[in-house]
C-alpha cells in the first residue's frame, strides 16, 4: 500500500514538473560532411549540457542529416564521432528559447585519437518559420530599466510594435497594459516555463514578476506566432525561470528609493510639499517615502549530474506619505444650497456635503498651459 502511494506521488509530482516542450525548448540539427562534401551516414552526434553534464545523442542518417529537439535552453557542446574521422567538438553554443539552431559539421579523416575543436556559436537568426518576436536575455533584464517595480514585465514596452496603449484604446490589465501591433490590451497571452500565467478575471499576467534575478530569457512574439501558443490572438509573453546546475551560483540585490531621490509631483505642488512658507519653511522636498526590495537566488547540485535546486528570496517593504487627492471644483456656500435641495438625500451626495468644506470663491477651469492635473 505504502508503495503505491509513493508511485502515486512520484508520479503526481513528474506530471506537475514536466514542461510545455515546445514552449521551453529548442532544437539542434545539422549536417555531417566529410572534406569533400560527402554525406557522412551512422555517425554519432552526442548533445551535452556544459551545466549539467546532461547529454542526448542521435546518428545521422542516409543523408547525413541529425535533429534532436526538445532541448533545454542553455550552454551546450557538440560532439561526433564517425568510423575513419577525427572526433569533431564544437563548444561555446547557447540555445535559446524557440531556437532551432543549426550546426553543420564537416569531419577530417584521421585516427581514433585524433580530436577538432570548435568553438561557435549556432546563429539565432530564425529560418524555419515566420515567427516575429524579440528575445530578452540575463543580461537585457538585467541592464534594461524596469521602473522602481521591477517588474518584469516592462521589458515589453521596449520591444518593436508594442506601446503602452494603442490609439482610442481603454482596459485594464492584471500585470501591464500594453499593446503589440494594435492588439487589444486584453489579448496578450502570458505564460511561465510554458504554463498558462493568464488571469481569468479581467486578463493580463495573474502571476507577478518582480525579481528579475529569477528570469533566465524572456521571449515575446509579436506576429505570425506558431501553432503551439493559443488562447489570444495578439502577443504571447513566456518568462523561463533559471535552473540549477553542477556548479552553485547565485545573486544578491539591493534596490532603495527614499524621498531624497524623488522630485515633487504636480498633486506634491499642490499640496504644498514643495512650497516653504513662513510656518512651515521644510516643505522643500517630495513626501516622506522609505522603500527598499531586497533578496538572493541561489542554486546548484543535490545530486550530481542528476539532481538540481534553484530558488530565490525577496522582501519588498514601502513606507510613505502620499499627497492625496487635489479636489479642484469644491461648491460653493450657494451651489451647496442647490445641492442640497436637488439631491441631498441621496446618501453620496449627504457625505460630500457633511465632509467637505465650501469653497470660498468660484473655481475657474485650468487654462492651457495649467500644470494643475
Amino acid at each position: 500500500m505504502k508503495a503505491t502511494k509513493l508511485s502515486l506521488l512520484l508520479f503526481l509530482l513528474t506530471f506537475l514538473v514536466t514542461p510545455t516542450l515546445a514552449q521551453t525548448t529548442g532544437s539542434i540539427s545539422g549536417e555531417v560532411k566529410d572534406e569533400k562534401q560527402a554525406v557522412i551516414t551512422s555517425a554519432t552526434v552526442t548533445v551535452r549540457n556544459v551545466k549539467t553534464n546532461e547529454t542526448r545523442t542521435t546518428q545521422t542518417d542516409s543523408d547525413g542529416r541529425y535533429r534532436l529537439s526538445g532541448i533545454s535552453v542553455g550552454d551546450y557542446e557538440v560532439s561526433v564521432e564517425a568510423t575513419g574521422f577525427a572526433k569533431y567538438v564544437q563548444s561555446g553554443i547557447t540555445l535559446v528559447l524557440n531556437q532551432p539552431a543549426t550546426i553543420d559539421v564537416t569531419m577530417k579523416a584521421g585516427g581514433v585519437s585524433e580530436v577538432v575543436n570548435i568553438v561557435e556559436n549556432a546563429s539565432i537568426l530564425n529560418t524555419t518559420n515566420a515567427e516575429v518576436g524579440t528575445r530578452f536575455d540575463e543580461r537585457r533584464l538585467a541592464e534594461l530599466p524596469l521602473a522602481t517595480n521591477r517588474n518584469v514585465y516592462n521589458v515589453a514596452l521596449s520591444a518593436p510594435g508594442v506601446s503602452q496603449l494603442g490609439p482610442n484604446q481603454v482596459g485594464f490589465a492584471a500585470g501591464i497594459n500594453y499593446s503589440a501591433n494594435g492588439g487589444r490590451v486584453r489579448s496578450n497571452n502570458f505564460m511561465i516555463d510554458g504554463q498558462d500565467n493568464n488571469d481569468f478575471g479581467v486578463a493580463g499576467a495573474a502571476i507577478p514578476l518582480n525579481n528579475p534575478d529569477v528570469i533566465q530569457e524572456v521571449r515575446l512574439v509579436t506576429n505570425q506566432m506558431t501553432a503551439e501558443f493559443g488562447r489570444n490572438s495578439s502577443s504571447v509573453f513566456n518568462a523561463i525561470t533559471k535552473r540549477g546546475g553542477n556548479g552553485f551560483h547565485g545573486s544578491g540585490f539591493w534596490f532603495h528609493n527614499d524621498n531624497a531621490l524623488n522630485a515633487c509631483s504636480n498633486l506634491d505642488k499642490n499640496a504644498g510639499f514643495c512650497s516653504a512658507s513662513a510656518t512651515d519653511p521644510g516643505k522643500t522636498h517630495a513626501p516622506f517615502r522609505i522603500e527598499n526590495q531586497a533578496g538572493g537566488t541561489i542554486g546548484g547540485p543535490v545530486l550530481k549530474n542528476k539532481l538540481f535546486f534553484f530558488g530565490s528570496v525577496q522582501r519588498w517593504w514601502d513606507r510613505q506619505l502620499g499627497a492625496g487627492v487635489t479636489i479642484v471644483g469644491v461648491p460653493t456656500e450657494a451651489g451647496r444650497q442647490i445641492i442640497q435641495a436637488q439631491a441631498g438625500s441621496r446618501p453620496q451626495v449627504a457625505a460630500l456635503l457633511s465632509f467637505l468644506p465650501a469653497a470660498q470663491a468660484q473655481a475657474t477651469l485650468p487654462v492651457s498651459g495649467d500644470d494643475r492635473p
